[in-house]
């Protein structure tokens, strides 16, 4: 079952550096017969009659090897579209499932897990993630998951940083109850996980103009556009019962386009085939200047671009971006996303799908370490990636249109809507919902009937508050310690962390429950070395090098790295346009202040006016920076407080300074402990 992409190749093929490659993994592995023979030769009279010589047949040149594939496309290509073995592993009383289910059940929204805390037998568990494009949650939905967390999971919820929950600690035979619960409470989890496009994230605050509307509703549509067809989630979870809303025409009309060979025109996926994606698959939305969203970070950027009036026209598109590496593999590296190029509004599914089906029939998928985009377009260059997906969008991209500079937004406090009506952005450490503020959250949400928009910065807004209920609503989240952003430490409003340990089976290290001590010491070396409260840097801690909370674009990124260590990443700026760079592998943690203190104290006595931390490491240099940190001995002691002026003429000074040059001191220093040894003999009544 290949694509139909003879059209596209047939323009493709008078340029020989521009062959777009076939993909033939949708074969049975090892269909190709080897069609060998072996004659044997008589014996002759000759001196070498005695040897029989075994010869083969050649194989025929157009017969080419199956090209080598990795274990988990196997499982995709005989799962029946995601289907077995899964179905029959959730059907036993074993606590957990095998191999090849344990990567189908990503694409289902889930990952098998065991708390690494606890010794001996392992007790297995597994994690469910949503799928909310732009964060939005309903009502129903956020009450729904409230209770799911309780009755199934460790009672807690977890905001994640692709604006969705996390449910943690759901049981094999709870699997099916929860799955459905949430399915029928106006939720999924249907690709959030796996190979194929996962949630699409937009900014999530509910402003009412045209481009945020937009940016939102396009959000859907790309959602809608690349969610699997074949309806293997709704048999395994709900006896394949559809529980889907109608979806927009001009979606079902992108997604059946066969015009230019992207489609697999009898299959049950037509985007995606039996093999799916070679690997997972990001896009995020936003509008110009609005970088809540991390647009760089992603397989696909997609940026609205509206007219001097405010109606949107069309969109920036970039691509390769990708946070994932392993330590001490150079050739892994995050990476970010480059510009492709602008489409008018009315084709930006058709670009979309365009680039997807470029990946999917190019990208790796023998080894999975190099299977995203970025490292296609790495070795590509983005000129012959952009050349491929015209062939598949029909069309040549227009040259981007200017934007302005992009910002971190956090949407924390109250806010104008725009339709009469406020919003709540509200800091949650971490991500991570319990406790207190579980439960008020949940009475609130409850008694004003609000729906609620999860934020990439693991935040969540209360969304459509009328007026008259700001009084009331503050208080009760002040109770529940949700306070508003000027009562948060701007180091936590910026910061964020992966889960980790215990139950990440790839964390070295902590990262979610150590940075609260973290940022704790981090606000300790501020005051130590002289840093104002509202100063602050982005910081982001991971438990392993796959870049979770996206380490790698923070001002200071920790990367697991070791047990209790940490790789410590430099020059990431507050808009998160700039990839940091490694900067020490490796640093205990217990040692970590060894490194934050030189750095620290240098930036504020060195950097240049308003310059962020990002900014000045990156124009320090690291191997300055590097030096300083090795020759670091402690601060310089501060000055005195009450700096009184001494000398009331030039002679006086001249003086004092030849005197205190016998003793190795300068004019101020000599004269001050003249002084200091007065009043001290006068405090004593020993005046001399």
């Amino acid at each position: 079952m290949g694509t139909s992409v003879g059209a596209a190749n047939a323009v493709v093929a008078k340029d020989p550096k521009l062959q777009i490659q076939r993909f033939h993994g949708l074969r049975s592995y090892g269909s190709i017969p080897l069609n060998r023979r072996v004659n044997v030769l008589p014996a002759s009279s000759s001196s070498n009659s005695s040897i029989i010589t075994a010869t083969a047949t050649p194989v025929k040149p157009e017969v080419a090897a199956e090209p080598k594939r990795s274990k988990v496309e196997i499982f995709k290509e005989h799962s029946n579209f995601i289907r077995y073995p899964l179905n029959e592993e959730l059907l036993n009383e074993a606590p957990n499932i095998n191999e090849a289910a344990t990567q189908l059940i990503k694409f289902h929204g889930s990952y098998m897990q065991t708390n690494r805390d606890e010794r001996g037998t392992k007790s297995y568990q597994f994690m469910l993630r949503t799928k909310n494009p732009c964060g939005k949650v309903p009502n129903k939905l956020y009450l729904a998951m409230d209770d799911l967390a309780d009755q199934f999971g460790i009672g807690t919820l977890r905001l994640t940083t692709r604006q969705t929950f996390q449910l943690h600690g759901v049981l094999k035979k709870n699997l099916k109850t929860v799955m459905s619960t949430i399915i029928r409470n106006m939720g999924s989890t249907l690709g959030a996980c796996g190979d194929l496009n996962r949630n699409v994230l937009a900014p999530a605050a509910p402003f009412t103009s045209k481009d945020y509307l937009f940016a939102q509703e396009t959000a859907d549509n790309i959602a809608a556009l690349l969610s699997p067809q074949s309806g293997f989630y709704y048999d395994m979870w709900v006896d394949g019962e559809k529980f889907m809303s109608a979806e927009p025409p001009e979606v079902v009309k992108a997604r059946n386009d066969n015009t230019h060979g992207t489609n697999f025109p009898d299959s049950p996926e037509p985007i995606y085939g039996t093999q799916f994606l070679p690997r997972k698959f990001k896009v995020a939305v936003t509008v110009p200047g609005d970088n809540s969203v991390d647009i760089l970070t992603n397989d696909i950027g997609v940026v609205v671009v509206s007219d001097a009036h405010g109606e949107p026209q069309g969109f920036n598109l970039y691509v390769g971006g990708g946070m994932g590496r392993t330590h001490r593999i150079e050739n892994t590296f995050p990476r970010l996303a480059e510009p492709l190029g602008y489409v008018p509004k009315e084709d930006i599914l058709y670009a979309v799908k365009a680039i997807v089906v470029t990946q999917r029939e190019n990208g790796r998928r023998d080894e999975r370490r190099y299977s995203r985009m970025k490292y296609l377009i790495s070795e590509w260059g983005i000129e012959k990636f952009r050349n491929v997906v015209e062939q598949y969008y029909g069309k040549k991209f227009e040259p981007s249109r200017e934007l302005p500079e992009w910002e971190f937004k956090s949407y924390l406090g109250w806010h104008e809507e725009g339709d009469g009506e406020l919003f709540c952005g509200l800091h949650v450490d971490n991500g991570r919902i319990g406790g207190k503020m579980k439960s008020t959250l949940r009475e609130i949400i409850a008694k004003y009937d609000l729906s609620v928009r999860l934020t990439p910065n693991q935040n969540i807004i209360l969304c459509d508050i009328r007026r008259a209920w700001r009084r009331p609503i503050t208080t009760a989240l002040a109770q529940a310690g949700l306070l508003l952003p000027r009562y948060v430490d701007p180091l936590n409003v910026t910061a964020m962390a992966c889960p980790a340990l215990p139950l990440c089976p790839l964390a070295i290290t902590e990262a979610e429950r150590g940075t609260p001590d973290l940022l704790k010491r981090v606000r300790a070396v501020f005051d130590k070395v002289g840093l104002k409260y509202s100063e602050s840097v982005v910081i982001r801690v991971t438990g392993c090098p796959n870049g979770c909370a996206r380490p790698y674009m923070a001002e200071l990124g920790l990367v697991g790295d070791g047990p209790n260590s940490y790789q410590i990443w430099l020059g990431g700026t507050p808009g998160q346009t700039v990839l940091a760079r490694p900067f020490m592998n490796k640093v205990k943690i217990q040692e970590l202040e060894k490194v934050f203190e030189p750095l620290f104290y240098t930036w504020k006595h060195k950097r240049q006016a308003k310059e962020s931390f990002g900014d000045f490491t990156n124009r320090m240099g690291f191997e300055k920076l590097q030096e300083i940190v090795d020759k670091w001995e402690g601060p310089a002691e501060a000055p005195a407080r009450f700096n009184l002026r001494l000398f009331a003429d030039k002679k006086t000074f001249e003086a004092m300074d030849e005197l205190g040059k016998l003793q190795n001191k300068n004019a101020h220093q000599l004269a001050m402990e003249v002084v200091r040894n007065y009043v001290a003999s006068q405090q004593n009544g020993k005046a001399e």
